[in-house]
């Protein structure tokens, strides 16, 4: 398993927003997950910018993002941004340090919200439990492509009734699930029972 602090860069014309994130990717989940849907979905991620209550590192201002300029006194100049905007703006020349706040603060949220003893131990774990800084924010752990990955991670842990249960209209979510995807791990369920069965997954 590989565990990831992504800063969440895309620079563009010297700029980037700043919207870091910690991401665990568990090779077996991942490899059914695309086999089956085609694309990859990390096992478990978390938003810094959801749980910045649960942050001791980063700058308290820059906890629910923050943009990172070339030049800022450019910027103030040509586009003055509103008051709480500059606040979230740092120069490139500063990044040095809130690049190390997110690492220590990724590390933490890390062994904060996993347990690492073992491989089962962790996806017996999964979803990471958290409040979320606002009531308006959803926690979206059973939501959308989220829901699917937990679904192939309770079948690797011996439980595929879920992914069914989850897909009936019994089982509520704040956004519409993704049936398609769904419907092509439940699909699959007899061969990876199969599978299960001869200790071949």
């Amino acid at each position: 398993m590989t565990l990831t602090i992504d800063p969440g860069f895309f620079f563009a014309n010297g700029n980037t927003p700043f919207q870091p994130c910690i991401a665990l990717l568990h090779k077996r989940s991942m490899a059914l997950f695309k086999s089956l849907n085609g694309y990859k979905q990390p096992t478990s991620i978390v938003n810094f910018q959801v749980v910045p209550q649960l942050l001791d590192y980063t700058p308290d201002a820059l906890r629910r993002g923050a943009a990172i300029i070339e030049d800022k006194s450019i910027q103030m100049k040509l586009a003055p941004p509103s008051k709480q905007a500059a606040a979230r703006m740092i120069n490139i020349s500063e990044a040095k340090s809130l690049l190390r706040a997110t690492l220590l603060d990724g590390i933490q949220l890390i062994n904060r919200l996993y347990d690492l003893s073992s491989e089962e131990h962790f996806l017996r774990g999964l979803p990471p439990q958290y409040a979320t800084f606002s009531d308006t924010i959803p926690y979206d752990e059973f939501e959308r492509s989220k829901g699917v990955m937990l679904c192939i991670v309770r079948v690797l842990i011996g439980e595929p009734g879920f992914v069914e249960h989850y897909r009936s209209d019994s089982y509520k979510t704040i956004f519409p699930k993704r049936i398609k995807e769904l419907d092509n791990v439940i699909a699959a369920l007899p061969e990876l029972k199969k599978l299960a069965s001869e200790g071949a997954m």
